[in-house]
């Protein structure tokens, strides 16, 4: 028996096995990748209420409450920042300016 079919077998052993590597290691890849995208999804789409665990809202719906809150939150700014700025004698600014200026000691001349 000569040296060069074992040679051929042998390279073709090589060659089956590094190709099966490669591509177990791109199936590897590409399902860490699809479980990846998929949760993504589930976060985007929101879960409905399964196996005892509580329904996880979209991502839509969570936005859509951030901006309610923002909302309140916004009114109640506004309410603060007209008590805090002078505007004619109804805001505690005006307020506590006028009684400072009712406490102050008259200037000794």
């Amino acid at each position: 028996m000569t040296v060069e079919p074992l040679l051929t077998i042998a390279g073709a052993v090589v060659a089956i096995g590094g190709a099966t590597v490669l591509l177990g290691k791109a199936g590897r890849w590409l399902w860490r990748r699809s479980r990846q995208l998929g949760h993504l999804l589930d976060d985007v789409l929101g879960e409905p209420e399964r196996n005892g665990q509580p329904a996880r809202p979209s991502l839509m719906a969570r936005v859509a409450g951030i901006e309610d809150r923002v909302a309140v939150i916004e009114k109640r700014s506004a309410v603060i920042e007209h008590e805090v700025k002078p505007n004619g004698g109804n805001s505690l600014k005006d307020q506590v300016t006028r009684i400072d200026r009712a406490l102050e000691p008259d200037p000794p001349f």
